[in-house]
């Protein structure tokens, strides 16, 4: 049996880890009694006496769990949950997967803050999942050994986001994603700002929510361009798919932020590809796995705010440019990213890792 251990509860976003719990079958279970060193590091000592004993009953409920369900292999979402998991697994001499996914591999302050955690963790694990090229580069550089390291890129359901007959491409254009500095949605609301002044009647929706959401608002009112962006807030993967299949273009304008955080692979990048959409997106992290510039979507760099710009102009005047993107998108998704491609691959690495 193996036991998922998460940092909280499987949000909207986070469809990944949820098709984890279904596939493998996997009990979930959340790290809150278990309490790192780093976080008691500044407390005071009533405070340190309170984690010590809540420490303590934490271990004691682990280990009672894992015998009452036969629990054989863990797999920690999230690097910071691996190092946080680490001493309970050696208690109990449970084999560890980490699946790392994006800022537990890129943020700068938190790899500081784990650097020692990490090399214990980097020793001890069986397997480090990488979900990009980049990213696989990374857990290198800060220290996990290449021969217990993979990069294994989501998957997408492609039963249930199943490529739409896009017999003529309409002007809307959708983004997914929260409203986070690596997902820069305001450069994608300023490339779309130049798009409207050739295509006035282009109409772009946001999915999503998050810090930047009331910011990026507030952008498109000063700018007077309100009425041609759509905020729907968070929606849950049944709606993301609905709204997807009104519009023929994603975009994705994300970045390295200045903290170092960066994505893995955008699952709602694959998700587009495999409804069709032409994508228009940075080369950025895994994005640049999935697509291939002028072959299955257009890439640009990252803050190249204006050719964003000119490659949706281009799309939205050539409309089956469009067509022809996403039905090589969708052929990429079949070929390389199923979902039952990508967990089968997982299954296969875990159980070669643990013999």
């Amino acid at each position: 049996m193996l036991i998922l251990l998460n940092k909280n509860n499987v949000s909207v976003s986070e469809t990944f880890i949820q098709s984890h719990i279904d596939y493998f079958n996997a009990q979930i279970q959340n790290i809150y009694n278990y309490t790192h060193p780093i976080q008691t590091k500044k407390k005071s000592k009533l405070a340190k006496l309170y984690y010590y004993f809540k420490e303590i009953i934490g271990q004691h409920n682990f280990k009672r769990y894992i015998h009452k369900h036969k629990i054989n292999i863990v797999l920690a979402e999230y690097g910071m949950v691996g190092a946080d998991a680490l001493k309970l697994c050696k208690q109990n001499k449970l084999p560890l997967i980490v699946h790392f996914h994006g800022y537990d591999a890129h943020r700068k302050a938190l790899i500081d803050q784990y650097s020692k955690s990490y090399k214990e963790l980097f020793d001890y694990a069986k397997l480090m999942v990488a979900v990009s090229t980049k990213m696989y580069d990374q857990l290198i550089k800060i220290g996990s050994p290449a021969e217990k390291t993979i990069i294994n890129v989501y998957g997408v359901n492609t039963h249930k986001f199943s490529k739409k007959d896009l017999i003529s491409a309409n002007k809307k254009i959708i983004a997914v994603g929260r409203f986070v500095d690596k997902k820069a949605p305001y450069l994608t609301i300023l490339a779309f700002e130049i798009v409207l002044k050739k295509h006035p009647d282009a109409i772009l929706y946001f999915i999503g929510d998050g810090y930047l959401f009331e910011t990026c608002k507030r952008i498109t009112k000063a700018n007077k361009i309100d009425s041609s962006v759509i905020f729907l807030g968070e929606q849950n993967q049944e709606e993301v798919k609905k709204y997807m299949e009104n519009c023929s273009i994603y975009v994705q304008h994300s970045v390295e932020s200045f903290d170092g955080d960066s994505e893995g692979t955008p699952v709602s990048v694959l998700e587009a590809c495999s409804l069709g959409l032409a994508v228009v997106a940075t080369s950025h992290a895994g994005i640049a796995d999935v697509i291939v510039h002028e072959e299955n979507g257009l890439l640009i760099k990252e803050g190249d705010v204006n050719t964003m710009a000119a490659n949706i102009i281009s799309l939205l005047e050539n409309p089956q440019r469009i067509v022809h993107l996403g039905q090589k998108a969708r052929r990429t998704i079949e070929e390389r990213y199923t979902l039952e491609t990508s967990l089968a691959r997982l299954e296969k690495s875990i159980k070669k890792a643990i013999v």
